[in-house]
């Protein structure tokens, strides 16, 4: 009995140690990744400047309802800024071992949910194994930002590890779970339905209907206290009425999008089937999905309905339940594409947590599959190691497409030729001569929220760098007609500032121009910056009048800005 038990031990540590390898090995490359400019260089700057509050209240309490409210995300990130500073591999480190986690926490699961089968460890090593191998998983590892879906995931796996354990304390573990992952991911969200689901099922399955009613909606009772107490502080104490959603997306640019999610439920259809499809057949790979063919993926939706809608007619309910577990699992994306409020719509990183349930489906599928086939095993297993040989081979080529941000703003221009934003990151990331014609392109075809006012502020520098500065204001002023945000405002005023300290035939115009832009962003927002700003503008014009008349504004509406003091040391020098 102790051999036996010790057998069993050594298996597992074995298994977990080959999967921490494999994960690592292939991740390994991504520890020498570039950062991408969409987030990650702002970010970790932010983390990195003292001067910026990252108490634990400012993170769990920060005072006004956000967008985003991923407090243990935060906190995740702030750890490592104290240990890695500015070295970008320790961040793209943290990413990887969480990652391998997650592989071996799938592993575990698999233990306990496939503990019927005759080789539990092989089946559940697999599980493993399809996770690693899935190329849909490579964009939130190499991505430092797109920690959010690989630490949601975390907490999830966890939350359904400890839901099927039995122990004595799971509801509380379970619901602790969950909590941390709402706290570190949206997508969280889908872990709730599925263990609801799963206890239905597993009483159903049994020929207990009624109780499987009852113990489904015992867990979801359960679930509801975590739910309940993460909107409570996602909304601060439920004040709704005050708090302000802000639904600008910082990777667009601060452009402010309306949200159009039920103008937008007849294509719910066509984005379910595609994110289906996708999960089975991952290619082409792509970076910056923003359209996909609403036409076919709605034939295809109604296609697998009506395989479905046969297969409950037939009382045959495996398929039908795991393609709804399915959906639930990548459910949360839904509204980011119907909202259309995220810089690329279909991104591939939010099927992360619906790759392990794919793994647990095709696993699960296995025994069925090979009573079937019986003496066609031959030709199934080289099939079956020619498609996982695939994945493996697309993960690599892709952990390596991550690994320089120029293969893969090349790769992304190459499958989005006519995306407005992926011009501009191409043509920034190749630089000011380089990237010409990439801004040039942008305008051409960008549509007016496809960062296009950012190509055009590219072109304005670039004209300026040329000396041909009635073009550069040209470009700003169409820029700023398409968005005037307050970080627009600033960039236009940095481009006109220095047309008027190069430009010696300057006219009145041109400094008119900078008082209106700051006058506007002063509208937008009252900063005493703005203020200071004019008040220099109007000295050097000698506009003594405006000058003093915005000096009285500043010490009257901001005494205690560093603005204010400075200007009365320099007015008041006794």
């Amino acid at each position: 009995m102790l051999s036996q038990l010790q057998d069993v031990i050594t298996k597992k540590v074995f298994a977990v140690l080959l999967i921490f390898g494999i994960s690592m090995t292939m991740c390994y490359p991504l520890l020498s990744a570039n950062i991408i400019e969409l987030d990650d260089t702002r970010m970790i700057t932010d983390l990195n400047n003292p001067l910026r509050d990252y108490s634990v209240k400012k993170i769990f309490w920060p005072g006004k309802t956000k967008r985003y409210y991923r407090p243990l995300l935060i906190c995740s990130f702030v750890l490592d800024s104290r240990i890695w500073a500015l070295e970008y591999s320790g961040y793209h480190l943290t990413n990887n071992i969480l990652h391998t986690l997650n592989a071996i926490i799938i592993y575990f699961i698999g233990l306990r949910f496939f503990r019927y089968h005759p080789r539990v460890e092989v089946t559940a090593f697999l599980a493993s194994l399809i996770f690693l191998i899935h190329p849909l998983t490579i964009e939130s590892v190499a991505w430092i930002s797109g920690r959010t879906d690989i630490l949601g995931t975390f907490f999830s796996l966890l939350a359904y590890l400890f839901y099927l354990t039995k122990t004595r304390f799971r509801y509380f573990f379970v619901a602790f779970m969950v909590f941390l992952g709402l706290l570190s991911k949206e997508n969280t969200l889908s872990i709730l339905p599925i263990i609801v689901l799963s206890e239905f099922f597993f009483y159903y399955k049994n020929g207990k209907g009624i109780k499987s009613v009852v113990a489904a909606t015992k867990w979801a009772c359960i679930l509801s206290v975590p739910l309940i107490s993460y909107l409570y502080l996602r909304f601060a104490g439920f004040d709704l009425v005050q708090s302000q959603i802000e639904i600008v997306s910082s990777s667009k640019g601060n452009h402010l999008e309306g949200i159009s999610f039920f103008s937008n439920l007849e294509f719910l259809p066509a984005m379910i089937a595609f994110y289906i499809k996708k999960l089975f057949v991952p290619f082409p790979l792509n970076f910056a999905i923003s359209e996909i063919n609403l036409v076919f993926y709605t034939i295809l939706f109604f296609i697998l309905a009506g395989f479905i809608l046969l297969f409950i007619f037939r009382k045959k309910f495996f398929s039908p339940a795991w393609v709804l577990i399915m959906v639930l699992s990548f459910f949360p994306a839904l509204p980011i594409a119907l909202s259309d409020v995220a810089w690329t719509k279909y991104a591939e990183r939010y099927l992360y947590l619906a790759v392990p349930v794919c793994s647990f489906f095709f696993c699960a599928l296995i025994p069925d599959v090979l009573d079937r086939i019986n003496g066609k095993r031959k030709i199934m297993i080289p099939l079956v190691c020619t498609l996982g040989m695939i994945f493996f081979i697309a993960t690599i080529d892709r952990v390596f497409t991550w690994k320089d941000r120029f293969t893969l703003w090349a790769d992304t221009y190459k499958k989005n030729p006519e995306n407005g934003m992926v011009l501009y990151k191409y043509g920034t990331i190749l630089g000011d001569d380089e990237g010409l014609q990439y801004f040039k392109k942008a305008v051409q075809v960008a549509k007016d929220d496809e960062w296009k006012d950012l190509s055009l502020f590219a072109l304005a520098g670039h004209a300026v760098k040329e000396k041909d500065y009635k073009t550069a204001e040209e470009y700003v002023k169409q820029a700023l007609k398409i968005n005037s945000s307050r970080r627009n405002l600033y960039s236009a005023a940095g481009i006109i500032q220095k047309i008027m300290s190069e430009d010696e035939t300057k006219d009145d115009s041109i400094r008119q121009f900078l008082i209106q832009i700051y006058q506007k962003a002063y509208e937008k927002k009252p900063r005493p910056v703005d203020l200071y700003n004019l008040i220099n503008i109007y000295k050097s014009a000698e506009d003594r009048l405006n000058e003093e008349r915005y000096y009285h504004l500043l010490q009257n509406r901001f005494p205690n800005s560093r603005a204010a003091r400075n200007l009365f040391k320099k007015y008041n020098p006794q």
